[in-house]
């Protein structure tokens, strides 16, 4: 099987596929293409970008087909071979799991416009990107006779690609791995800096599992002239995109960075390797439902900061910023109420990308991060330091995933109990299956560290007394505290505070709400329309948050 690619109208954004399927036995076949792509557990329903479906023998005779599914069409081949697919996908959206057009490159991340035969997906797959003038190949497949090389479906569908003339990129090696960084976009990478830090991570985590499961990476960056923070994981690859490009590599950007660069990478192991047996193989066609987002990207994420830290990289200060940073979501997040991570993660194809409705739910990545972070000190603790969460994660990894093998509930439970015994096994069975917020547990977590946990009380009367949190500095509600005086006069996401008591605001509700105290008149914008309402303050504080600091 071959794909072969063309652009013949970039300004239109449409990408020209043509598929060739060869040493066909049946007289009807069926293609598929996938619904969804790994890493973003949603469905994406990526047919809606294919247009002008053709399918042909190769005498150019046009053949019978008709559409079975959303994304699966039926083919009727009869005594034919050997077929062609041809089509078009427009190419419109710049991010890391989509595919692009413009004058300055060809991206494509094949999970989106790539077909499977079904039944098929074990074969071998052909890229031909011969119709392409750039200069420059940023791709992870090997190259024989002329064409790329894809082992099969899986493996294609985990092989996106950059042409392009201004592609930048440099590499390192570490333990005999070789990582090559690839930048699209307009920036000015530091290579020194870049590679310096970028080896020291790297190492870490090559530490933690004493092994790279790929015989090469390739980290590849779509720098964007606009804010912008995205990753997507594959089997020996990542594609970020971030920006803007003129401040990636400064101060708190740079951090950033570093942060999804380290996250990502943690990801050739932790998904791409070990992975919930829910989702072993994968089925591209419909939800793949796992109560296991603690370990996909609660633990990665709790990883990506803590190699960052553990290398050298980032400052003990710097590395407090990012949990705090990750605390203070868990805080202002009263959904964590009302979902355990482990029904959030089961939820993640529903809504788990979108805020959705006021608090219904937790996230996978926060309170799987905090979750990992207390049970890892915990077990510190329990071994007298002799263990951590590293020994768990190298276990699941030599034991399990080098083996082809998922990972289940119960497996997970077991190798933490023989690691830190079932006291610390029940700890996480309750909070990773309980509705709450993780305050009592981290307050225990940290007992025996030379951390502290501090209560932040922001002088916000809104947020404290009124359970109302304002995005950023305008008067449009983001969230609201159940049961808060806000909650109870009716206001909700996306109204928006135009005045206290008939003073417009300016960026300063806070400071007006404070100032008129227990007397204030709000004026909303509530469903296109304006109206007044009185609201007391409670003696109750809402939106309470805690940071952590070393101890003096």
């Amino acid at each position: 099987m071959i794909y072969s690619f063309s652009a013949n109208n970039r300004g239109g954004k449409f990408l020209d596929v043509e598929f060739v399927i060869e040493n066909i036995n049946e007289t009807e076949i069926f293609v598929q293409l996938p619904a969804w792509r790994p890493g973003r557990y949603q469905i994406e329903n990526f047919a809606k970008n294919i247009q002008n479906f053709q399918v042909k023998s190769f005498n150019n005779r046009f053949l019978k087909f008709e559409k079975v599914a959303k994304d699966c069409w039926k083919i009727y081949v009869g005594k034919t071979k050997k077929i062609k697919i041809v089509y078009n996908y427009y190419a419109n959206q710049l991010n890391a799991g989509s595919t692009w057009i413009d004058e300055h490159q060809i991206y494509v991340n094949p999970i989106n416009c790539c077909l499977f035969v079904v039944g098929r997906e074990s074969e071998r797959i052909k890229l031909n990107l011969k119709n392409f003038n750039h200069s420059k190949t940023a791709i992870s497949l090997p190259k024989k006779q002329g064409y790329y090389i894809a082992e099969n479906f899986d493996v294609l569908v985990d092989s996106p690609f950059i042409l392009s003339d201004s592609i930048q990129s440099n590499s390192y090696v570490v333990k005999g791995t070789k990582f090559t960084l690839w930048f699209q976009g307009e920036c000015r990478p530091p290579w020194l800096k870049i590679i310096r830090d970028f080896k020291k991570f790297t190492k870490e985590q090559l530490t933690v599992f004493g092994s790279f499961p790929f015989d090469e990476y390739h980290f590849f960056y779509q720098i964007l002239p606009y804010k912008a923070y995205h990753g997507v994981e594959h089997q020996n690859n990542t594609v970020i995109s971030f920006g803007p490009g003129y401040s990636v590599f400064d101060g708190e950007n740079y951090e950033e960075f570093l942060g999804v660069s380290s996250h990502e990478l943690f990801h050739a192991w932790n998904v791409k390797t070990i992975r919930p047996a829910d989702m072993t193989p994968y089925d591209y066609t419909k939800e793949n439902y796992t109560r296991m987002g603690y370990l996909t990207e609660g633990a990665t994420t709790y990883y990506g900061d803590l190699m960052l830290k553990r290398s050298g990289v980032f400052s003990i200060n710097q590395y407090l910023k990012q949990i705090n940073k990750i605390l203070d979501r868990h805080f202002i997040n009263y959904g964590t109420q009302n979902l355990s991570v482990v029904d959030s993660s089961f939820d993640t194809w529903l809504d788990g990308y979108e805020k959705g409705i006021p608090n219904r739910k937790g996230s996978i990545y926060i309170e799987g991060c905090i979750l990992i972070f207390c049970i890892d000190l915990l077990i510190k603790s329990a071994t007298k330091g002799k263990k951590s969460f590293d020994k768990l994660m190298r276990n699941l990894y030599s034991k399990y995933a080098k083996k082809g093998l998922g990972i289940t509930e119960d497996i997970f439970c077991n190798e933490l109990e023989s690691l830190a015994g079932k006291k610390v096994k029940d700890i996480w069975v309750q909070h990773a299956n309980t509705a709450t917020n993780y305050l009592l547990l981290l307050k225990k977590a940290i007992k025996a560290t030379s951390f502290q946990l501090q209560k932040v009380n922001p002088d916000n009367y809104l947020q404290n007394r009124l359970g109302i949190y304002l995005q950023n500095e305008t008067g449009k509600i983001v969230f609201i505290a159940p049961n808060s005086p806000g909650n109870l006069a009716g206001l909700n996401y996306n109204d928006e505070i135009l005045a206290i008591n008939n003073i417009q605001l300016m960026g300063n509700g806070n400071e007006w709400a404070s100032y008129f105290s227990d007397k204030l008149i709000l004026t909303i914008k509530k469903d296109g329309k304006i109206k007044n309402i009185s609201i007391s303050p409670s003696a109750m504080e809402f939106f309470t948050r805690y940071e952590l600091t070393v101890k003096n």
